[in-house]
C-alpha cells in the first residue's frame, strides 16, 4: 500500500494539474485613460496592508521600491506628454518611486522590462521629480487611477494605506487636434485629386474640373495638386487655361523648395511638357 501511495506521488509530481494556476495575493491589473487625444496606461500589481504597517516599515523609507508588487509598474503614452514642465517622448516607461514621509521622488525609467527593481541602473532614468504625498482615506489595497481630467491634462494618483501621491500630466490637445486636422485636409485633397485625375482619364472633364477645384480649396498651396488642373485642363482642350495654370503651379513649387534650400527638380519636366502642349 505504501509503494503504491508514493509511485502515485510520483506520477502527480510530472503530472500538469501542478502548474494550474491560483489566485494571486497581489493581482495585476491594468488602469487606461484618455486624457485630450493621448492614452495613458498603467500596468501594475496590488499588494494588500492585511494589518502591516506600509511606508516606513513594509515600504522603507528612502529606498527604491518598484511602486506596488511583483514587476515593475509600467506607465505607457501613446502621444508625447509634458510633465513638470518637461516634455516626455511617447512609449512605455517603468515608475519607480522613492517615498519618504515628507517627499517623494517619482522615477520615469526606460528600463520597463525588471523584476521589480532588479538590476536597475539609474542611467536608464529619463525623469526624477519630487512630490509631497498627501494623507487620503484608508485603502486596503495598492491602487493606481486618474483624476481631475480635463481636455489639457490630469493626475495619476498613487493611493495605499492612508497616503497618496498624484503625478501631474499634460497633454498638448490643440496641437494634436490641429495635426490631426491638417492630415484630414491633406488625405482629403489626395482622395479628390486622384478623383479628378481619373475622371480626365474616363473624358469626364467636367467632373474632373470641379473635383480637382475641391482638391485646391483644401489646399490651394499644393503645387503638385495645381499641376495636376493645368493637365486636366489641357486634356479639355483648354490649352490656354493650363499653361496658364501650369505656371501657377511652378511658382508654388519654385517658391516651397526655395523656402527649404533644395531644387525644384520638377521644374523642368513641367516646362517641357508645356512646350508641347
Amino acid at each position: 500500500m505504501k509503494k503504491w501511495i508514493l509511485s502515485v506521488l510520483a506520477i502527480g509530481m510530472t503530472a500538469p494539474c501542478f502548474a494550474q494556476e491560483l489566485p494571486q495575493p497581489s493581482p495585476t491589473s491594468t488602469v487606461q485613460q484618455r486624457i485630450g487625444l493621448t492614452d495613458v496606461s498603467v500596468n501594475y500589481s496590488r499588494p494588500s496592508v492585511n494589518g502591516r504597517d506600509i511606508f516606513g516599515d513594509l515600504v522603507p523609507y528612502d529606498q527604491l521600491w518598484r511602486t506596488g508588487a511583483n514587476g515593475a509598474t509600467k506607465i505607457s503614452f501613446s502621444n508625447p506628454v509634458i510633465i513638470e514642465g518637461r516634455n516626455v517622448d511617447a512609449g512605455e516607461y517603468a515608475l519607480f518611486t522613492i517615498p519618504n514621509k515628507e517627499s517623494w521622488t517619482l522615477i520615469l525609467s526606460k528600463q520597463s522590462t525588471l523584476w521589480g527593481i532588479d538590476g536597475y541602473d539609474k542611467k536608464e532614468d529619463i525623469m526624477r521629480i519630487a512630490i509631497v504625498p498627501e494623507k487620503s482615506d484608508f485603502d486596503e489595497t495598492f491602487s493606481i487611477g486618474f483624476k481631475n481630467l480635463s481636455k489639457d491634462g490630469g493626475k495619476v494618483v498613487i493611493e495605499w494605506s492612508n497616503v497618496a501621491v498624484s503625478l501631474p500630466i499634460e497633454v498638448d490637445s490643440e496641437g494634436q487636434s490641429a495635426e490631426n486636422v491638417s492630415q484630414a485636409l491633406s488625405t482629403a485633397n489626395r482622395a479628390y485629386r486622384n478623383a479628378a485625375r481619373y475622371y480626365s482619364e474616363t473624358g469626364d472633364h467636367n467632373k474632373a474640373m470641379v473635383t480637382i477645384d475641391l482638391a485646391i480649396e483644401l489646399d490651394g498651396k499644393s503645387w503638385y495638386t495645381n499641376w495636376i488642373k493645368a493637365e486636366i485642363l489641357q486634356a479639355a482642350g483648354k490649352t490656354k487655361e493650363a499653361k496658364k495654370q501650369g505656371n501657377v503651379a511652378i511658382d508654388i513649387g519654385q517658391s516651397y523648395y526655395d523656402s527649404i534650400g533644395k531644387p525644384f527638380n520638377y521644374r523642368a519636366d513641367f516646362e517641357k511638357n508645356m512646350k508641347k502642349w
